[in-house]
Order: C-alpha cells, then sequence, then structure tokens
C-alpha cells in the first residue's frame, strides 16, 4: 500500500469516525491534518497521470510504443513488428526526449495496446471518484462542526413551559425583536383545543418590555394564582408588530397544573441526557434532535419531561471558546432544532446541567469558564426550573405527593478520592448543598408516597474505566456511602442519571433503585465498553448499551392507598422504533404512611 492509499484511508476513517462514531475533538483535529495531505498526493497523482497520457499522445506519430513501469498497467512488446520500432519502458515521471524519434506516416504509428490504455482510463475515473468523495467527507465534516457559527440563530424565537407547579407556571421567552409583550391566559375546557372553551374570557397577566441583548434576548416570566389539575392556554402577544411578527399573537402553549402538594397523582415523565443535533449526521439544511424526535411520539400523556444534563457539548466536537456568546450559540443550535421546538412547547422541561454545559468532566468549581457557561445555562435552561436558593442551581419541588431533588453535580464538587485512601474528605455535592438535602430527605420521608434525586451522574460502580472511576459517584465513595446510609431508610425512593451514554437499571447496596439513562442522542459504543454487572453489593436489574437513542418514561401512581405504583420503560430507536418499549420493570414499593 502506497502512501497516497495510507492518506486517503486515513481521512476516510477520520471524517466516517467523526459523523458517525463519536464527535471527538481529536478525530476532527486528526482529519483536519488528514484531509489537506490526502488532497495532495491524490490531486498530485492525478496530475501525474493526466501529464503521462499527454506524453502517449504526443508520441502516437513516433516509432516507439510505451510501456508503463507501473504494476497496475500492462505492456505488450511488440519490437520488431514495424520498420524501425522500438519498445521503451519509462516510469510515471520521467522526462522523454522526443527529438531523438523520427514521426512516420500515420499508418505506421505504434500506439499504446488497448488493454494498458483501458486500465489507464479505468484509474484516471475511480481517482476522480476518490477524490470527489474525499470533498464530499470534508464538506459534511465542516457543515456538522460548524453549523453554529454558519447558522448562529440570532433570529431564533422560543416560548414554551418550564417547571408548572400546583398554582403557578414559569414561561421561558427568547424575542429578539422589539416591541411591549404581553401575556394572556384562559382555562381549557376538556378538550385539547382551546377553541372547546370559547365562553372561558381571556386574562392579562400583564404587559413588560422585551428581553435585551444583555441575556441575549431571553428572559423568564410566571403565571401566579392558578387553580391546580387544571389545563390552560397561555398566548403571548406583541403590542408592536414588527417585520417579523405580522401579527399580534407571536405563540401560545398549553399545560395542565400540578395537584395539590400532598394529594394522591399520576404523574408520567420522559427522563435521559446527552443530545447533539443532526447526530449521527445527515446531509441536511434542518438538523434535528432524532431522540426528542422519538420522544414526541409519546408526549400526549406526557406531564413533563426531566432532562439530565449535556443539554449542549461545548467541548465536542471543537471547543469554539470560553465567552458567553460562544455557549449562547450552541443553546440557540438546540432550540432552533425542529424536533426541540415541538417537545419543548408541548411538554413543560425541567434540567439539571453536567460538564459538558461547561467542558469535559468539569470539576475546577467557579473557575473560568463555569461564569460564561452559567450564564447561558440560566438563560436559556435554569431561569426556567424549580425556584432554588440563590446563586445556586440545585432544587425541590413536589407533584402531588410526589417529590423530587436536584442534585448539582458540578459546581461544589472536589478532586475526587484517590484509591486507598480512608475517611477522604473528597465531596461531589458540598457541604451546604448535602445539608439542605438531608434536611429534605428528612422532610419528605413520610409526606411523599414516591421520592425521586436526580443526579447527572450515576451512582452505580458498574461503569468502571478511568472515566467513570473519576468522574461519577464511583469516584467519591466516602460521600456516596453516607448518602445511601441514609436513604435507605426512605421508602420509595428512586436515582434517575444520565451521563454514561449507556443505560442500567441497578439495586443499589441501599436497596434504592438507580434508573439510569442516556444518549437521548448522542454517540454510543455497540461492541466496548466496562459495565460490570452485580458488583459491590449491587444487582443489576438491566443494562443495555448500544442505541444512539435511549431514554426512559416513567409512570407513577400513588392514588393505589399506601402502596404506590411506579413502573419504568425504556425507549429505543434500535427496537420497534422507538414506538414500543425495549424494557418494562415494575419496582416493588412498600407501604409509606
Amino acid at each position: 500500500m502506497n502512501i497516497v492509499n495510507v492518506a486517503s484511508a486515513l481521512h476516510l476513517l477520520f471524517s466516517a469516525s467523526l459523523l458517525w462514531v463519536i464527535p471527538s475533538q481529536l478525530l476532527f483535529l486528526a482529519d483536519m491534518v488528514a484531509f489537506p495531505v490526502s488532497l495532495f498526493l491524490l490531486v498530485r497523482k492525478i496530475a501525474s497521470k493526466w501529464s503521462l497520457a499527454t506524453a502517449v499522445e504526443r508520441l502516437r506519430r513516433h516509432s516507439i510504443e510505451i510501456c508503463i513501469d507501473d504494476p497496475q498497467s500492462e505492456c505488450s512488446s511488440r519490437e520488431g513488428s514495424i520498420s524501425g520500432g522500438a519498445t521503451r519502458r519509462i516510469k510515471h515521471h520521467e522526462h522523454l526526449d522526443l527529438s531523438q524519434y523520427k514521426p512516420l506516416p500515420e499508418k505506421a504509428a505504434v500506439l499504446l495496446t488497448k488493454a494498458s490504455r483501458d486500465g489507464h482510463k479505468r484509474l484516471s475515473l475511480s481517482n476522480a471518484l476518490l477524490l470527489l468523495v474525499h470533498l464530499v467527507l470534508f464538506a459534511m465534516v465542516l457543515d456538522f462542526v460548524y453549523r453554529p457559527l454558519l447558522a448562529p440563530g440570532l433570529d431564533l424565537f422560543v416560548f414554551r413551559p418550564g417547571h408548572v407547579s400546583h398554582d403557578s407556571a414559569k414561561l421561558h421567552i427568547r424575542y429578539p425583536d422589539g416591541g411591549q409583550l404581553e401575556l394572556r391566559y384562559k382555562e381549557l375546557g376538556n378538550g385539547p383545543d382551546w377553541t372547546q372553551a370559547p365562553n372561558v374570557p381571556w386574562e392579562s397577566a400583564g404587559v413588560f418590555e422585551p428581553p435585551t441583548n444583555a441575556t441575549d434576548f431571553t428572559m423568564t416570566t410566571a403565571l401566579m394564582n392558578l387553580r391546580p389539575s387544571t389545563k390552560y392556554i397561555v398566548g403571548l402577544h406583541c403590542r408592536q408588530p414588527t417585520l417579523y411578527a405580522q401579527t399580534a399573537l407571536l405563540g401560545s402553549v398549553e399545560f395542565k397544573t400540578a395537584p395539590t402538594p400532598g394529594h394522591p397523582a399520576h404523574l408520567r415523565f420522559a427522563t435521559g441526557s446527552c443530545i447533539k443535533p443532526n447526530f449521527p449526521y445527515r446531509p441536511t439544511l434542518s438538523p434535528d434532535i432524532r431522540g426528542f424526535a422519538s420522544i414526541l411520539d409519546h408526549s400526549d400523556d406526557l406531564d413533563m419531561v426531566v432532562f439530565l444534563g449535556d443539554f449542549i457539548y461545548a467541548d465536542l466536537p471543537l471547543y469554539f471558546g470560553s465567552s458567553v456568546e460562544d455557549y449562547r450559540r450552541l443553546y440557540r443550535q438546540v432550540y432552533r432544532t425542529q424536533s426541540a421546538r415541538r417537545l419543548m412547547r408541548k411538554v413543560p422541561m425541567v434540567h439539571v446541567y453536567d460538564d459538558h454545559e461547561i467542558m469535559n468532566n468539569w470539576h475546577a468549581g467557579d473557575a473560568p469558564p463555569m461564569g460564561s457557561a452559567l450564564a447561558a445555562y440560566n438563560e436559556y435552561n435554569g431561569l426556567a426550573n424549580p425556584p432554588s436558593p440563590p446563586n445556586h442551581a440545585y432544587y425541590n419541588f413536589t407533584y402531588g405527593d410526589i417529590a423530587f431533588y436536584a442534585w448539582d453535580t458540578r459546581r461544589y464538587r472536589s478532586h475526587w478520592e484517590t484509591e486507598g485512601s480512608i475517611g477522604s474528605r473528597a465531596t461531589m455535592l458540598g457541604k451546604e448543598q448535602k445539608a439542605q438535602f438531608i434536611q429534605w430527605l428528612a422532610a419528605v420521608n413520610h409526606t411523599a408516597a414516591v421520592k425521586f434525586v436526580i443526579s447527572s451522574v450515576p451512582l452505580t460502580s458498574g461503569w468502571s474505566n478511568v472515566d467513570s472511576s473519576q468522574d461519577t459517584w464511583r469516584g467519591y465513595p466516602t460521600e456516596r456511602a453516607e448518602i445511601l446510609e441514609l436513604t435507605k431508610y426512605v421508602p420509595n425512593l428512586f436515582f434517575l442519571s444520565g451521563d454514561r451514554h449507556e443505560m442500567a437499571a441497578v439495586e443499589l447496596p441501599s436497596g434504592n433503585i438507580e434508573f439510569s439513562t442516556s444518549p437521548i442522542s448522542q454517540f454510543t459504543f455497540p461492541l466496548i465498553g466496562q459495565f460490570r454487572p452485580n458488583v459491590a453489593g449491587e444487582t443489576t436489574l438491566h443494562h443495555r448499551r448500544a442505541g444512539h437513542v435511549k431514554y426512559g418514561i416513567l409512570d407513577v401512581d400513588t392514588r393505589t392507598g399506601s402502596v404506590p405504583r411506579v413502573t419504568y420503560s425504556l425507549f429505543t430507536t434500535d427496537v420497534h422504533q422507538g414506538k414500543q418499549p425495549a424494557w418494562v420493570y415494575e419496582a416493588k414499593c412498600s407501604s409509606w404512611r
């Protein structure tokens, strides 16, 4: 194999891997080197072939037959077949002095053999096709990597519900045009269409100034004094229509408020983490998120989506920079996709962030670029979450008698524990957050039928590679053991996590079950991995590695008396195209009163 073939193979490998296997920064940088090298060598090879073909044509009228010193060409010697003829072996780049040959009559010219000429034509065609493949693949790579810069989404409009409680609803808005805004709302009738409640008057929630460039034209507002377990429709109106808003109504959303706190409830919600628009790559002018499109198939009866982190990938396949705009641009890219707009307008979504909203395996606290990353996260996702302590991102909320606590596992973590350390002070939650979580555990122990603890990284020790031994709870075994020692006395408590681009349902040593589900729409490794079932006192209920799209849907019913019902369903587009669950588990709940 010559150097041209090696360079071409490397470029094709790097490009294909980046587009369809893993959008790694190392692959992108390697591809940026391999492409110009392979392009230069391939063009040089094609040019030499054309030069040789031109030289052959010039020898048509001379008494010489060319035998090309090329293993891919054939040569048929015809010495002596023509008076005064000769056979000459040349190399690709050899210069021929044609002055030593006298031209013969045209009928006496010695031509290349037909086999040799046809062979060179085929070789030239294959090289041209290979060149075209190189160019197309590299254009795809540039489109995939630089789409946030090529289509920054400055004209993006967003209107979606965030956290919806029993008496209020947060509304996230991005509106880049001028003009005062107004929210109008009313209760819906029995049907999903607001026209079925024509006699219910619209109420105004007030007129307010539009968001400004200081927050990338985003804002979060709230409707207050709503009724529990009630459907509402909310319209966002512009009082001064502009070029982009020809009518006064900019958009509308519908949602149902949560039941009264403490009341029995039926909740159905989706959960998962990790999305990357248009991965695996498809050439398109409108990139999409396939996992969100799949969740939409089940969205008619979803009450909310709990997103577990890695909503953007700031560092993959290329880190554009540490400014707030560099991060905002990536959020706009997600919100521009059709499936994200449809899903987040239809179903309320709450969030936690993980490392890729900042940088891979982040554990440096408030050091740069945390400030820029958190600013963009709050503008697009964080402020629409349930209320949290000032300047913090962890929070808790209830849905009837179902309680949730969402950890921030990035901002307060210290360095992970080293092997063999005893009594380590390593922490993932930090002192203040852990103290508040312990207080929450005591408060909901016998007041909530079901409890969910949201962690962006898994608690299970099943994932055992170097990355997980540092980045997940496996790297913080002392604090993890402290937490599990408390949760084992809390009935019907479940952990929800993501991050690993795999799915695992595990009964932890405390008896609590963890559902770790990812990616919603990202890369996966179908043939390799290091998940170890049934380790360190854990019981693995299910594990699935394959699938670029994986998410869970939990159905929680506390109306069944003192023993609630919790059912987890795993969906992946690899099984039934995501229309039916690939695995279903009904938890064994206990009496909680």
